[in-house]
Formats: C-alpha cells, sequence, structure tokens
C-alpha cells in the first residue's frame, strides 16, 4: 500500500471510531441486555442481535482487505475488523460490536509449535504437523507463547488502545477445544491413535489445556473489561461470571459416543471449570455431541454452524430444559414470514415464562423496521 493508500486508510479508521463513540451508551445498553439474559434474569423484551447489511456508498468505500495481507499489520487488522462493525450500527438492536485479532484457528496450536501458513483467498491455516515423537517429550512445563501468538497479543493491545471510549469490545482469539486443537497439531494421524495409543493422545490433550490455558490468560490481560464481560463474534457478549469463553468443538462431530466421552468431554470441562464455563460452537451434526454439551454444567450456551442440520425447534426445548441459552443464526424459511419466525423460535425457547435465545439476524436497512416490529410483536405474542 502506497503512501496515499495508508492515508486513506487511516482516515477511515478514524471516521468509523468516531461513529461507534457516537454510539456508546446504545452499545452499552445492549451489553446490559445480554449480561441480564445470562445471568438468568427475566428481561422486559428480548435482545435481538440485528444486523444490517453494508449497502449505503460510505459503508461500501471501506476496503475489504485479505487475511494474508492484515496478519501482522496491526492497524490493517483493526480495517479488516471495523468494517463488519458498521452492520451492527445500522442494525441499532442489541448487538454489541467488537473485534479480534484474526490469525485462524491456528494460532492457539501454535503455542505447541506449528506455524500457520497465510494464504490470500482464505484464513491462516496448519499443514504441517508435529510429530509423536516430538509431542510424546513435552511436558506442560515446556509450554511457552510463541511469536506468531505474541503477534496476535500485540494486535489486541493495539485495537484495545485504538478503540478506548468506543463501546467496541476487543474478543478473544480464535480458541478450539482442545481436542480441535490436538487435530490441528497432529494432524489426521489422531484418528488412529483413538485406538492405537491412547495414552499419547491422553498426553497430547493435556499439553493442549495448558496451551489454552496459558493463551486465554494471556488474552484475559490486554482485553479491557475482561473481568466482567467478553464479547464474541461482532454480536455476543458473556459476563465473565459465566466464564466467558468461546470453544469450537467441530472435530468431534466426527467421533463416536465412546470418543466423545473419553477423549473430548473430560477436556473441554476441565477447560470451562479453569475459566468457569462458557459456550461451545460446532458445526455439522452428531448427536453423541449435542448430548455432551446438552449434559455440560459449564456450557452455559451452544452456538452451530450449521444450524440448517438440526431441527432447531427441538434444539431450543432441549436448551431451554437444560438452562442453557442458545445463541446465533437460526435460517429462515423463504415461505416464512420474519413475524411466524419468531414466534415459533421464542416459543421454543421458552421455560417458566423465560426465552433461552440470543438470536442473530441479518437484513437490508430497508427491511430494519418491518423485522423490528415483527421481533416486538412475536415477543408479546403466546401460543
Amino acid at each position: 500500500m502506497d503512501k496515499k493508500g495508508e492515508m486513506l486508510m487511516q482516515d477511515i479508521i478514524k471516521k468509523i471510531i468516531e461513529t461507534l463513540a457516537q454510539h456508546r451508551d446504545a452499545f452499552d445498553r445492549a451489553s446490559e441486555r445480554q449480561l441480564a439474559l445470562w445471568e438468568g434474569g427475566r428481561t422486559e423484551r428480548l435482545p435481538l442481535m440485528l444486523k444490517c447489511a453494508l449497502e449505503s456508498e460510505e459503508d461500501k468505500s471501506i476496503p475489504v482487505l485479505n487475511t494474508k495481507e492484515i496478519h501482522y499489520d496491526s492497524e490493517k487488522m483493526l480495517l479488516y475488523g471495523l468494517r463488519d462493525t458498521m452492520a451492527v450500527v445500522n442494525g441499532g438492536m442489541e448487538a454489541v460490536p467488537s473485534v479480534r485479532a484474526d490469525m485462524g484457528a491456528g494460532i492457539f496450536p501454535s503455542i505447541l509449535g506449528v506455524k500457520p501458513l497465510l494464504f490470500e483467498d482464505k484464513m491462516p491455516w496448519v499443514k504441517e504437523h508435529m510429530a509423536k515423537e516430538q509431542l510424546s517429550s513435552m511436558s506442560p512445563e515446556d509450554i511457552k507463547i510463541g511469536d506468531e501468538f505474541k503477534t496476535g497479543l500485540q494486535h489486541m493491545a493495539y485495537m484495545a488502545e485504538r478503540l478506548e471510549g468506543t463501546g467496541c469490545l476487543v474478543y478473544p482469539m480464535d480458541l478450539q477445544s482442545p481436542f480441535d486443537t490436538a487435530h490441528i497439531v497432529y494432524g489426521n494421524d489422531i484418528f488412529y491413535d483413538l485406538y492405537d495409543d491412547p495414552a499419547f493422545l491422553h498426553h497430547l490433550l493435556e499439553l493442549c489445556c495448558q496451551a489454552i490455558i496459558i493463551g486465554m490468560e494471556e488474552c484475559f490481560k490486554v482485553i479491557p473489561d475482561s473481568r466482567s464481560r467478553v464479547a464474541h463474534y461482532n454480536s455476543i457478549v458473556l459476563p465473565r461470571s459465566k466464564g466467558g469463553l468461546k470453544i469450537s468443538e467441530d472435530t468431534a462431530t466426527l467421533l463416536s459416543r465412546a470418543h466423545i466421552e473419553e477423549f473430548v468431554a473430560p477436556y473441554t470441562h476441565k477447560i470451562l471449570e479453569y475459566f468457569g464455563g462458557g459456550y461451545i460452537h460446532y458445526c455439522g451434526k452428531n448427536t453423541h455431541l449435542f448430548e455432551a454439551v446438552m449434559n455440560e454444567p459449564l456450557a452455559y450456551g451452544l452456538n452451530f454452524g450449521n444450524p440448517e442440520k438440526h431441527d432447531m425447534s427441538d434444539v431450543l426445548r432441549a436448551c431451554a430444559e437444560k438452562g442453557k441459552i442458545f445463541v446465533g443464526v437460526i435460517n429462515r424459511r423463504e415461505n416464512e414470514t420474519p413475524y411466524e419466525y419468531f414466534k415459533k423460535y421464542i416459543e421454543a425457547s421458552r421455560i417458566d415464562g423465560r426465552s433461552h435465545l440470543l438470536l442473530d439476524y441479518c437484513c437490508g436497512r430497508e427491511e430494519r423496521d418491518g423485522v423490528i416490529e415483527a421481533w416486538e410483536s412475536a415477543q408479546q405474542s403466546r401460543a
């Protein structure tokens, strides 16, 4: 990027920060409403994490950067995240804007020694894995924060400084579960060693837990207000009293019930217990994994990458019965009006007069008023 381009980028960042600061009070109120829901309070109105598309000429003027060019540049990393915060501003409801050092799913595995590769057309990814002999010789005491993770922390600290006073939060780097982390570090041989060398896998999972604990503690040190709340994904805010973590559990969707019980659930519980809880995300569908999440007392919420693979009314009822909140996107059918869609899922998530739903919804700006009206009406309706 030439000097003119750098000056333009700095000017755009300044304007977005000024815009965010103008909405700080609204973001704080939105955060309070979300936190009340997580804490078990009966809110007068259910929060809606509404985002509206970037359709104005000003929105469209914000550059779209790729993940390779932002990786080692804090200013570009900030702009990369700030672009999406304008969808929250446009939505004007209970989504809370946030940004992170978007270093890819390999960032916590990098603490153990793998190095993610960078690409212009996709997120960083790990292709060169660590050998069993090297991992077998490691102990938890050998695990230290490396340069890759330090770069991410530097980005986070820069973001926190620039965003002070705006109401836009900084959220942690991409946290995978211990088993996901082990898969990224060790590669697909992990599926053979479920049978051939379970003792090694337990050793590796202990290493992954230690790396996660070390890395998350460092993240919390540079996230302002992390003792009270933690943001995620430019929408969500969790109270630290519920741990504040988001844990991705994608690889476990490939496993049997027995393997989930032995190699997944105990180690995820260990991380949740250390920090006090959080919510769990996974893509795909696995009934055994769903049951494990429902039975995990410190998993206070659930998020799906593929909600279309599930009967979401059944999922919401199961979450409500277990006192968990479903958080995130639920697909709307083409023949469904927003009112019908909202009513169906609000009612499915309700038990004893309290809804267990924190819905992320996107629409065009011209649809916004109608969507909000439908949301308010659906809350007042009873089956």
